[in-house]
Order: structure tokens, then C-alpha cells, then sequence
């Protein structure tokens, strides 16, 4: 119920008021319902905002900065990855839990574990290292990944699609005479943390 009918019900009540629409007080409740429904109006936006699942503006967007998380993708995209950076907690170093807090900027990540290296080794997969993915991905190494063990972030797009993708034919391949280190660094960036 808007302001208005709430005013005009409640003094019909009382029946004391004639309220037609024409008298005087009837002028002065519109013109109190003008200011209060701005106000409701700013109170419900407020409510709606306060909620992941309903929130869709500033609500989304002052939690992905405080979670620096990017803003990209729709509504429900950015909900997802709220959620997702909000459901880690201190109990979550597994493998899967570590990929689960990477993956919370969108981005398609895979972690393996090097046991004898004591070394985590990420695949990156699709997000260039200079991209909002990319640094948020970063970021989230950084809060996430377990500090005792090093890390390797791989932002090489190196993979059969993209090598198939480049039509070349094997010669033309062998032809670059890149070495196993040159190519086990082309297309991209390795990040040792």
C-alpha cells in the first residue's frame, strides 16, 4: 500500500475527515505522500540491494569491490561468483576447494598439486595475465592459495585447439626449431608466487 491510500484509510477510519479527494487535507496528504514515497521507494531499493539474491546495481557491485572480484558478465553470472568467493572459509584447502576460490572471477582454472616439488602449479585457462581476470585470478592466489607451498600461475594459451587453430602443417611447426624450453614457454606468461 503506497502512502497515500495508507493516510486516507487510516483518517476514513477515524470519521472525522471528509475525504473526497477535493478538500484541503486531502491536497496536503498528497503532498505528504509525494515525500514519503520517495522515501519508501529508497528504503525498498535498499532492502533489494541488501541481498545477493536480489540485489542487481550498487548492491552487486560495492560487494564485488570489497571481494575484488571483477564486474563482468550479467546479473546472475555476478551473483554466482559472490556467492562462490563468499562460501570459502578457513577449512578450504583441498584441490577442488582451491580451484573453487579461483574460479570465483568467471575464469576456468585448474590446480595441480606438485608433491615432491611442494609446489602448486595453476592452469589458467583462458584469462591473459593483464586482463580484470586475469589480476583477479592473482588476487585470489594470493588470499587463497596456501602460503607454505609455492605456486606457479600459467597464463600460456598453449593447447591443442590453439595449436590446431594456428592450420599449420607440421613442417611449417618444426620449421620455427623452437627447443622444448622455448616451447614450454610460448603463447604466454608463467607467474612463480
Amino acid at each position: 500500500m503506497r502512502a497515500l491510500e495508507s493516510m486516507v484509510s487510516g483518517m476514513k477510519a477515524t470519521g472525522i475527515y471528509t475525504l473526497n479527494g477535493t478538500t484541503q487535507v486531502d491536497w496536503e496528504l498528497r503532498a505528504y505522500a509525494a515525500g514519503l514515497n520517495i522515501a519508501f521507494d529508497a528504503l525498498a531499493e535498499l532492502e533489494r540491494e541488501s541481498y545477493v539474491a536480489t540485489a542487481s546495481e550498487y548492491g552487486l557491485f560495492n560487494r564485488e569491490s570489497t571481494l575484488q572480484i571483477g564486474t563482468a558478465g550479467d546479473t546472475q553470472e555476478r551473483r554466482s561468483r559472490i556467492l562462490k568467493r563468499c562460501a570459502i572459509t578457513p577449512n578450504s584447502f583441498t584441490r577442488a576447494d582451491m580451484e573453487y576460490a579461483l574460479a570465483a572471477p568467471g575464469a576456468d582454472v585448474e590446480v595441480c598439486e606438485c608433491m615432491a616439488e611442494k609446489k602448486i602449479y595453476v592452469n589458467c585457462k583462458d584469462a591473459d595475465v593483464q586482463s580484470e581476470q586475469g589480476l583477479s585470478i592473482q588476487r585470489a592466489a594470493k588470499l587463497f592459495l596456501p602460503a607454505h607451498l609455492n605456486a606457479e600461475l600459467d597464463f600460456r594459451r598453449i593447447s591443442w585447439n590453439n595449436i590446431d587453430g594456428e592450420n599449420q602443417s607440421f613442417d611449417t611447426l618444426d620449421g620455427i626449431s623452437l627447443t622444448w624450453d622455448a616451447v614450454d614457454d610460448y603463447g604466454g606468461r608463467r607467474i612463480q608466487w
